[in-house]
């Protein structure tokens, strides 16, 4: 346990027994298929074990799921346990509505029925969802709630961001999570009281991250060469991530192994399609891989990528401050980034990171061409890397989540 987490638990006990604040009983309202792929399922389980683990009075409610909605003996709970490597612990109740699957009905059907549970539940104090239907029933029926969003939504639909932050002043509205400055700003600018706005950005699990190897002896695990470069990205490929700039990279960088984790079958078709159109053999697919199979490929890698792109962030707005960006830092790998307002958050040019010009392809395969012959800054951005990731886990975010909470919440 981390320091800054013990630190909150005895506060917490402190102010407890001095009758000077009671902390909320949270139902974190997910509307998710679990388990599944998807990266804000994995952000979602994280986020309320580690509030869990805190201390915090934490419940997730979720949609029965329709992969276990006719099996008398399936453990929805004992599932996502397991899938997202989590210890048994979280408290989660699957409300038996329309059962999620793959139509995705349940996210209407389960927003009222968790918010229903919500308000009528004599032991839930507070909702907390990163569902926008169900932040706005919680307005409707006066439950308090807290939003959580990695969204520029100020940006995305002022005119509605601007009608909810009117009403954001009451107390109903407790506050909002977001995962970067460049979302905060965004809210801020649409009229949100700033006082309600807390940045917290995302983590890494250690557990995920065991065992620590060497890249030697990643390599030997995976069956990987001693003697031949790669450049390692994991996550999500759909077209939004624009993962075809790794591919053109790729292709200016002949003898270098660019090495992509993850990614549904339909993303990676398209992506080899994509690649054989342009005679570029030296990308390798991996597929979906288990969570502590992933870490493998992070350490076995000369540098971890992120697209050097703007797309991601400007044009789609699904990607602010990529949730593959703790792990890698973790990993104690160099990054290559694209010089971005959101990276800039965490990552310092030439000194954890190697930022580049975003959509420049010739220049950023040089950037990445250097990084890859020069061992001495190979070390000095592995090294501060890992620095950066100290205080980037899941137990300091709940840490200083509960913090905040408390001072919102003692009054009350």
């Amino acid at each position: 346990m981390s320091g800054q987490v013990a630190q909150v638990e005895q506060k917490v006990k402190h102010n407890k027994h001095q009758g000077k604040v009671r902390l909320p009983r949270v139902a974190i309202i997910s509307s998710e298929r679990y388990p599944h792929h998807d990266t804000n399922t994995q952000q979602i389980i994280k986020n309320a074990n580690a509030m869990s683990a805190a201390g915090l009075q934490v419940e997730l409610v979720v949609p029965v799921q329709y992969k276990g909605f006719f099996k008398q003996n399936y453990d929805l709970s004992n599932a996502i346990y397991a899938y997202y490597n989590v210890p048994p612990g979280l408290k989660i109740k699957a409300l038996r509505t329309f059962p999620a699957s793959n139509l995705r009905w349940e996210k209407f059907f389960h927003s009222i029925a968790g918010t229903l549970y919500a308000v009528f539940s004599k032991k839930i104090d507070l909702a907390y969802t990163r569902n926008k239907f169900t932040a706005l029933l919680c307005l409707f029926f006066g439950k308090k709630f807290i939003f959580e969003t990695y969204r520029r939504h100020g940006d995305e639909y002022p005119k509605t961001m601007r009608w909810l932050a009117k009403r954001a002043r009451g107390n109903t509205f407790v506050g909002m999570v977001l995962h970067s400055k460049v979302a905060a700003d965004s809210m801020q600018k649409a009229g949100f009281p700033k006082e309600k706005l807390l940045v917290l950005h995302n983590g890494y699990d250690n557990a995920d991250m065991l065992p620590v190897l060497t890249k030697q002896a990643a390599r030997d695990k995976l069956g990987l060469a001693a003697g031949t470069q790669y450049v390692v990205y994991t996550g999500n490929m759909q077209k939004n991530k624009c993962i075809e700039s790794l591919v053109d990279m790729a292709g200016r960088l002949p003898n270098t192994v660019f090495l992509l984790v993850g990614g549904r079958p339909e993303d990676v078709d398209r992506l080899k399609q994509y690649a054989g159109m342009n005679r570029v053999s030296n990308v390798l697919f991996t597929g979906r891989l288990p969570i502590s199979v992933v870490s493998e490929y992070l350490y076995a890698a000369d540098v971890l990528i992120i697209p050097p792109v703007s797309a991601p962030l400007e044009k789609y707005g699904r990607t602010v401050l990529p949730f593959k960006l703790f792990p890698y830092l973790a990993a104690g790998r160099p990054i290559l980034a694209p010089d971005q307002p959101d990276m800039r958050e965490l990552l310092s040019h030439h000194e954890n990171a190697l930022l580049v010009e975003p959509d420049n392809l010739a220049q950023d395969a040089q950037a990445l061409a250097m990084l890859l012959a020069d061992e001495p800054l190979q070390e000095k951005l592995s090294e501060n890397a890992l620095d950066t990731s100290k205080g980037l886990t899941w137990e300091e975010r709940a840490a200083k989540f509960i913090v905040w909470l408390e001072a919102k919440w003692g009054g009350k």
